[in-house]
């Protein structure tokens, strides 16, 4: 008896489980079952049936992101929402959350060249808008997008300057 509602048992799980993989490889919003998730590679990321984030744009030295910060050699961006960004931003940085775009990308047609070096950076390396903003940038024409994978996270653990918009 024991024996017999143990198998039962068993088969169910099976077939839940094999009916749970299915439907999630099947699914357009399934869950990634492999990513990049080693935080020193850079952005992390499950690996997608339509796309995955493109690490060869990203800068993951917060010394290399300060020294530009420093120079002003790219147009920064933060692409956190609004709010956020009024909190605590790198100097000199943009606002222009990913949630936005449409709306602003107007606004930044006429700030930004699209042949200007730009960065774009959101809250950490367990976010992915800052690729999927940078993606939307180099299909709009930009030839120059970088992202700064550890985002204003590992800037400010490192203890680099900070901005705040006061209100």
């Amino acid at each position: 008896m024991i024996r017999k509602d143990l198998t039962g048992a068993l088969i169910i799980v099976l077939g839940a489980l094999v009916t749970a993989f299915s439907y999630n490889y099947f699914s357009p919003s399934g869950i990634a079952l492999f990513g990049q998730w080693e935080t020193s590679k850079g952005v992390v990321s499950a690996a997608s049936k339509t796309g995955s984030v493109n690490n060869s744009i990203e800068i993951t030295s917060s010394d290399i992101i300060w020294q530009m910060v420093q120079k002003k050699e790219r147009v920064v961006l933060d692409v956190r929402p609004h709010e956020i960004y009024n909190q605590g931003h790198l100097p000199h940085a943009l606002s222009f959350p990913l949630m936005t775009f449409d709306d602003d990308f107007p606004e930044l047609l006429n700030l930004i060249n699209r042949s200007s070096p730009v960065m774009v950076y959101c809250s950490s390396v367990a976010c992915t808008d800052s690729h999927e903003f940078a993606d939307r940038l180099k299909n709009m024409g930009y030839t120059d997008v970088k992202v700064f994978s550890g985002g204003f996270r590992l800037w400010q653990e490192k203890g680099y300057e900070i901005e705040k918009n006061e209100k």
